[in-house]
Order: structure tokens, then C-alpha cells, then sequence
């Protein structure tokens, strides 16, 4: 992260703000690394969507301050953990996974450059796309283990 110029009395707060979303996101993305496909899967993706709501709100903020990103080099290739990437079983519609798969690769692109404006937008589709994705797994985990309905016998 860079600065512009003066960024007056804001200055720590918003520095804060980024540090701990930045935490934020890093927990949650580690929560994702070598987890079992469980049912707390859905969990683990509403952390994700929350962390990157957190990252847009701050990177809102840090712009506003004058803060630019600091590039990440090579992050058009970088891949989310194993449970995220196309091809290993992901539970949920895949037309929510294509959307994610491009908001992944949106945040990418726009991490190795140095606009926090692009950066934010891009956690915020990310989020958008992780919160619908977990909100989809929620629903059909629900009705994998909700019970049968009774059958009630009539008085004849």
C-alpha cells in the first residue's frame, strides 16, 4: 500500500481497517485449505463472502484516503485452495461456480495492478459470488438431511 499524499487525521483508521480485513480474508481463505467436503462447507463460504465484503468496504475506504494497492506479481495465476478450484466436486449450481470462477479470476487481474477501486469492486463480485454460492449449498444441504414427510393414515 502507497500513498498519494497527506492523508490527514484518517490516516490509522483506515490503516487498521485494511490490516484486519486483510486478517480477515487470510483466515478465511485458510479455513478453505485441505478441508473435508463437509457440511460446515457452506459455513467456510459465508466466512469467505464476509471477508471479502470486509476487504471492499476497507479498500473503499483506503482509496478514499489516497492508498493504493501494493501489486501482488503473478497473481493471474495464483489459484484458490483445493475445495474452490473447478474440477474437484464443488457442491452447488454450477452456474454460481462460473460466476465465482470469474470473480476469482477478476480479483487476479486486478491485484496486480495498483487501483484500489479495482481491487475493492473485485472483492465485492467475489463476495457477491461466494455469499450466492453459500447461500445454494446451505439450501441443498438442508434438503439432503431434512426428514421424509409423514404419512398420515386416514379414519376410514
Amino acid at each position: 500500500m502507497t500513498t498519494n499524499e497527506e492523508l490527514g487525521p484518517r490516516h490509522g483508521e483506515v490503516l487498521d481497517a485494511v490490516a484486519q480485513a486483510g486478517s480477515e480474508w487470510a483466515e478465511a481463505m485458510r479455513a478453505h485449505k485441505l478441508a473435508p467436503p463437509d457440511a460446515a462447507f457452506a459455513a467456510r463460504l459465508r466466512t469467505l463472502a464476509e471477508a471479502a465484503r470486509r476487504e471492499q468496504t476497507a479498500w473503499e475506504q483506503a482509496h478514499t484516503a489516497g492508498l493504493q494497492w501494493r501489486p501482488v506479481p503473478g497473481a493471474e495465476q495464483a489459484q484458490p485452495p483445493y475445495e474452490l478450484r473447478p474440477g474437484t466436486g464443488r457442491r452447488g449450481p454450477q452456474q454460481l461456480w462460473d460466476r465465482f470462477d470469474r470473480a476469482v479470476a477478476a480479483l487476479n487481474r486486478a491485484i496486480t495492478g495498483s487501483n484500489a477501486v479495482a481491487v475493492a469492486d473485485a472483492f465485492g463480485l467475489l463476495g457477491q459470488a461466494a455469499g450466492d454460492l453459500a447461500d445454494a449449498v446451505a439450501r441443498e444441504d438442508n434438503s439432503a438431511t431434512a426428514p421424509a414427510p409423514t404419512r398420515v393414515r386416514g379414519a376410514a
